[in-house]
């Protein structure tokens, strides 16, 4: 495995997880996460993440600017790795961002509709789960 201490993008902090992603924390900034996206690693905060949606093998990233970045991992990965309080699973192929939720329409089946202006759907099985979620969220405030 190769070592990115001389590399000036890598903090000293981060800490290797599954070949080539990892999580970056530190108490003095938010968490990040070094996504592969082609022939290079990209560094996201993961306060840019508005959702994530999986596709097989495949996750797709939906960033806050608008960017979408596909990535080879799976979003099994991605949902261990991200923080429990602020990404919630919703369906069996997407996983949200709570500070980027607008409205939540109960219906016969749940809908999320995203800052973004994307709608979600929620599984029925998650959907109290969500529902718990998004009482006992606080957003974080970025100074």
């Amino acid at each position: 495995m190769k070592t990115f201490a001389n590399d000036s993008i890598f903090d000293p902090m981060s800490m290797p997880f599954h070949k080539s992603v990892e999580k970056t924390t530190d108490s003095s900034c938010l968490q990040k996460l070094l996504i592969p996206f082609y022939d290079r690693k990209r560094t996201i905060s993961v306060d840019e993440i508005v959702r994530l949606e999986g596709s097989g093998n495949y996750t797709n990233f939906f960033l806050k600017d608008g960017t979408k970045m596909l990535v080879s991992r799976t979003l099994k990965e991605y949902e261990t790795l991200l923080d429990g309080q602020a990404f919630v699973r919703v369906h069996k192929s997407c996983i949200v961002n709570l500070g980027f939720v607008r409205k939540f329409y109960v219906k016969k089946e749940g809908e999320l509709e995203l800052t973004d202006g994307q709608q979600v759907k929620i599984s029925r099985r998650r959907a109290q789960m969500f529902m718990d979620r998004i009482r006992e969220f606080q957003p974080v405030a970025v100074s």
